[in-house]
């Protein structure tokens, strides 16, 4: 009888067992994060190796991909001039460079405007040296030449034989600002009413460069058309527009007199024009893929030489 109270006594109340049993259900606590295992933080700047190496591959990249468009552009520009009719033969030239360099890209002298494709492409310093490609270069290039040295905002150069211009310029008529789409060229025509000859040295292309001055377009007597702008596009559609307008003036010159668009007028379309230039150059070149594809074709400029 006397063990029975001894074992009631030795038991704990209900709610002393609650108490215990719920401190021994808490879980235990987090150990401290040892530092030593944390991983070590990056360092803030880049080492110096990785830094110059990202560099240069971006310096390096930028302008291999400038040159590829720029050369897609040219090459547009060949066979959209060639649709338009101003190809000659194996007359006539373009040329663009990238801003600020001292060589320039154009195409091997034989090759018509209409054949060209990446492997006809050359790249030439300013004294035709043919530095990329396969020569030769058109001995006539100092037009060019001596224009890019004297006018840094040029990065473009078109020089043709548009038929219509050269049969306005031979009876001694100007471009007539007579309707819109001649409102681009106010105040932007420099002519040269002597021919001068083939021109085969700096000294002639020097000539030409005095005519064409701060101006874009130059008419060169029974000769033809140069056109320059600040991209490909730009000289393209110039020459493109220039040898449009000139049809439609001979055929207004034959019907009868020609009368000229109000200056207000004239200005405010010379604007819009500018302003929609890219545009129309895009539509150029859409459609000439369209009709001509498979002449961006990646074989490497000067792949052959």
């Amino acid at each position: 009888m006397s063990a029975r109270p001894a074992r009631r006594a030795a038991r704990k109340p209900v709610a002393a067992r609650s108490a215990t049993a719920k401190r021994a259900l808490k879980p235990a606590a987090k150990p401290a994060a040892k530092s030593a295992a944390k991983p070590a933080a990056k360092p803030a700047v880049k080492p110096a190796a990785k830094r110059t190496a990202k560099r240069t591959a971006k310096r390096t990249a930028k302008p291999a991909m400038a040159a590829d468009a720029w050369l897609d552009e040219l090459l547009l520009a060949y066979h959209a001039l060639d649709l338009d009719g101003q190809g000659s033969g194996v007359a006539g030239h373009l040329s663009a460079r990238l801003p600020g360099a001292s060589t320039f890209w154009s195409h091997r002298f034989g090759t018509m405007f209409g054949e060209m494709r990446r492997a006809e492409l050359l790249e030439a310093d300013f004294d035709l040296n043919v530095l990329r490609g396969r020569p030769p270069i058109n001995p006539t290039m100092h037009i060019h030449t001596r224009i890019y040295l004297a006018r840094p905002d040029v990065n473009a150069i078109v020089h043709t034989h548009a038929a219509n211009l050269t049969a306005l310029s031979a009876i001694g008529a100007r471009i007539e600002m007579f309707m819109q789409p001649v409102a681009l060229f106010r105040e932007d025509i420099a002519w040269l009413d002597e021919y001068e000859g083939i021109v085969l040295g700096k000294g002639e292309g020097e000539v030409l460069r005095d005519a064409l001055g701060a101006r874009n377009v130059l008419v060169l007597a029974g000769h033809g058309l140069l056109t320059v702008g600040a991209t490909v596009g730009e000289a393209a559609y110039r020459a493109i527009r220039l040898e449009a307008a000139a049809g439609v003036q001979l055929a207004a010159m034959a019907a009868g007199k020609l009368r000229r668009l109000p200056e207000e007028s004239l200005r405010q379309a010379q604007a819009f024009s500018l302003k929609v230039l890219p545009m129309q150059w895009a539509a150029i070149c859409r459609d000439t893929l369209r009709r001509r594809p498979g002449i961006l074709g990646r074989g490497g400029a000067g792949a052959r030489g």
